[in-house]
């Protein structure tokens, strides 16, 4: 039997009409320790969609891509979290096509990202930074450059989100500091 707060988050999920009220729902769950219902609300309509019985209606494509990004940066940064660990590039086999473009992307430029990143953390030199903290600085910052088609805004909160879900309370504020001196020189897409 499925946690009727899982069913009433997909529904939320389901429900959102913009990306900036995705990432309030993603955020709301991550401040409430809820990363788990989060992800299981997305399981949920990933089985609907996948035609198996679930207790939601089956999501348009539409819907489903932009529900499943939540949870993307979640398996990308777990992706980029173990990466770093083993010292080789992220292993993409159980990413989807732009959860594994995401993970390639931002381990290829990971020089020039922390680059910029120890350009704008003051106190901070990006090798002492935590591993998660700078797995999410990075995939923050490369969303920025490459993903004009979402706002800063959202970028950021998925960041702050990330970190506070993996991470440390202080580190929201950390990556949300960091990134948002970075949103400033985003170029116009």
């Amino acid at each position: 039997m499925t946690d009727p707060v899982v069913v009433a988050l997909a529904l939320a999920l389901a429900g959102a009409s913009s990306e900036e009220e995705l990432a309030g729902l993603a955020r709301a769950e991550a401040e409430a320790d809820g990363t788990w219902r989060l992800r299981g609300a997305v399981a949920l309509l990933r089985a609907a969609a996948g035609g198996e019985e679930a207790s939601v209606s089956v999501p348009d494509p539409g819907t489903l891509f932009r529900v499943g990004r939540l949870v993307r940066r979640d398996e990308v940064l777990e992706a980029l979290y173990e990466a770093e660990l083993r010292g080789c590039p992220p292993d993409t086999a159980g990413l989807d096509e732009l959860g594994a473009a995401l993970a390639t992307g931002v381990w290829a430029e990971r020089g020039e990202l922390d680059e910029a990143l120890g350009a704008v953390s003051a106190k901070w030199r990006v090798e002492r930074m935590p591993v998660v903290d700078r797995s999410v600085l990075r995939l923050g910052l490369w969303e920025l450059r490459h993903r004009p088609e979402l706002s800063a805004g959202v970028i950021i909160s998925e960041a702050v989100r990330l970190a506070k879900a993996y991470s440390t309370e202080r580190s929201g504020a950390f990556v949300n500091g960091i990134l948002g001196r970075l949103a400033g020189e985003r170029e116009p897409g």
